[in-house]
């Protein structure tokens, strides 16, 4: 679930992935046939017992999650990312570091005007230095 409470879009998926745990000491691979934003479904081709703390690496995205495992069948877990924005706040994060960008960007247009025009007051003759 989301933050508000409202489920998690999630895509049914087969994608190759690796449980890791046991500071990356132990790995098993697995297939992740559910993903959503907060969480994903992970199977397994023979019962497994993994601690409730786990990481869980997708190839395919290049992406680790740090993940709680909330539901446990012999080959299968289910998991909920720790630490994971939810799309909403995802996209208002992301407008906000837009807008910020876009800001610095015309600042440092604007320093670099004032710097060649400081430049050519104080260095008449020099065209680049």
């Amino acid at each position: 679930m989301s933050d508000t409470g409202v489920p998690a879009p999630r895509l049914r998926t087969f994608l190759k992935g690796v449980v890791y745990y046991d500071n990356r000491h132990v790995s098993i691979e697995c297939t992740v046939r559910d993903l959503s934003d907060t969480g994903a479904r992970i199977t397994f081709p023979a019962p497994v017992t993994v601690p409730d703390a786990i990481e869980l690496f997708i190839p395919q995205k290049q992406r680790a999650f740090l993940a709680q495992v909330e539901r446990r069948e012999p080959c299968e877990i289910g998991v909920s990312f720790r630490d994971q924005r939810s799309g909403a706040q995802r996209r208002e994060i992301d407008a906000a570091i837009t807008d910020r960008v876009s800001a610095l960007e015309h600042e440092v247009a604007a320093l670099k005007r004032m710097v060649k025009m400081l430049r050519e007051k104080v260095l008449p003759g020099d065209a680049e230095i």
